[in-house]
């Protein structure tokens, strides 16, 4: 095997090293003792030290980190039959550390760990197997590394099996068989088995619903410092699920999670301080947990902290940052976040007046099917703002937004029928959508609005005309 793409380190002056001291320093922490006394040895074909000094290069440990060189020193190890060696060679030519390499030689080195029992590498092996990296694509040999490494007790082994019984990928899918490799990976304290576990029980097809498994194996997890169980536990106190509905122990969990960075435990903490459960209501910290995730791509709480900002509930409207949070989140797809953008397009808020801009995403909204953006873009339309004024593009926008219940829509419908606009003229069609509108309007104008205009309707309707519109509004109420 050749390591030509890999460089060699400078060979050291030292006549003389001590293995136990390198050894010794290693271990401590103690790199600039460690690098000392290990790279004459190394260099002589001492397969520890060389192992010891790849890893130091791998991880930047009393040395710049440099793949080149790591690669170089694990492979001599690895050359010698160094298990851990051969496995973490196979990390660095399976992720193209120090130089591109072909996926072969990562197989290479895990297999020959693997030869030797080396649990992890075997379970790497699999990962190799499925993906057709460096091996013809074959996702049976792949679940045989991991059964062989599940055998062994390796727990990461035994829950990567277990989930393949669970989707049926490669096994037959097989609840009691996932639920037992799982129950051999919790009891052995691997979080990921626990949390998986837990997440059994919570209603996937074929095992019974059983809350307190789910609180058990979650905290058990949770308390390891597993993120997503934390998040996890943390919903099920703040819904009661399981446990008696706390939000101050909700509380607590989102925010294990929320400090070791997951997104949503920190929205969810955040719409605690928002409310006032569990935490006092503090507007300071909403915005500061929002942030948090808003900064890692979380639309959701993008949306929240544009809304924050561009309403002044923290006490300071800043426009300008809220539409840079609307803008982030509705390039992911957020229905909301493209409404709201549209919006501060259209009243120029934190953005010059753009009626182009503001069509533009209330369509993206539209195709979402947003009733309050159908509602608006149908209003672009009619009044000609943005594009080519067209009554009956509006009415058919207006029309998907009415039916769905938006009674603004409703009314503005209502007068395309009584008028002919867009549509062919129907008293009918009118009365009905006027009709809905005001039965579900608060008091207030837009009530007096429907109300006026279904009066208006009536009294152009014989008493049987009236009768069939009260019957066709019913039916579509």
């Amino acid at each position: 095997m050749s390591f030509s793409f890999f460089k060699r380190s400078s060979a050291p002056t030292r006549a003389k090293a001590d293995l136990a001291l390198g050894l010794a320093a290693h271990d401590k922490g103690d790199f600039p003792v460690a690098l000392r006394e290990l790279s004459p040895l190394a260099h002589a074909g001492n397969v520890e030290a060389q192992h010891r000094l790849g890893m130091m290069y791998a991880q930047g440990h009393g040395v710049v980190q440099d793949y080149a060189d790591a690669g170089y020193w694990l492979g001599q190890a690895a050359a010698q039959g160094h298990v851990e060696a051969q496995y973490q060679l196979g990390h660095l030519y399976v992720t193209g550390r120090g130089a591109p390499t072909p996926a072969t030689y990562a197989v290479k080195w895990f297999r020959r760990a693997a030869e030797q029992n080396r649990s992890a590498a075997q379970a790497n092996l699999d990962l190799l197997h499925p993906h057709g990296l460096g091996l013809p694509q074959d996702l049976e040999a792949g679940v045989g590394w991991y059964r062989k490494a599940a055998e062994q007790g390796l727990p990461a082994a035994q829950t990567a099996l277990a989930l393949l019984h669970v989707s049926g990928q490669g096994v037959h899918r097989d609840m009691e068989e996932a639920i037992r490799l799982l129950r051999l990976a919790a009891e052995q304290g691997y979080p990921a088995g626990q949390f998986h576990l837990g997440s059994l029980y919570s209603g996937i097809e074929g095992v019974p619903e059983d809350y307190e498994e789910v609180v058990h194996w979650y905290a058990a997890a949770a308390e390891q410092g597993h993120a997503i169980a934390q998040l996890n536990l943390g919903m099920l106190y703040a819904n009661g699920r399981g446990v008696e509905c706390d939000y101050e122990e909700a509380a607590r969990w989102y925010r294990l999670a929320a400090e070791q960075g997951n997104a949503a435990a920190q929205v969810n903490l955040g719409l605690l301080y928002a409310n006032g459960q569990g935490v006092p209501r503090d507007y300071v910290k909403v915005v500061e947990w929002f942030r948090k995730a808003a900064e890692q791509g979380n639309s959701s709480a993008q949306f929240n902290l544009a809304f924050i900002l561009s309403n002044g509930i923290s006490g300071r409207q800043d426009y300008a940052e809220a539409v840079i949070w609307y803008r982030k989140a509705a390039n992911s797809g957020n229905a909301a976040a493209q409404i709201n953008l549209a919006l501060m397009y259209l009243n120029g808020q934190g953005v010059a007046h753009d009626y182009v801009e503001a069509r533009e995403w209330f369509e993206k909204a539209a195709q979402h099917n947003n009733a309050s953006a159908q509602y608006h873009l149908g209003m672009l339309y009619l009044e000609g703002r943005g594009v080519a004024s067209d009554a009956a593009t509006a009415a058919k926008w207006l029309l998907k937004a009415a039916e769905q219940g938006n009674a603004t829509a409703q009314i503005q419908l209502g007068r395309l029928c009584a008028d002919g606009h867009g549509a062919p003229q129907d008293l009918i069609q009118a009365y009905k959508w006027f009709s809905q509108a005001a039965s579900q309007l608060p008091p207030g104008d837009e009530l007096n609005q429907a109300t006026a205009c279904l009066n208006a309707i009536a009294q152009q309707l014989g008493s049987d005309e009236i009768t069939k519109a009260m019957a066709i509004s019913a039916q579509g109420s």
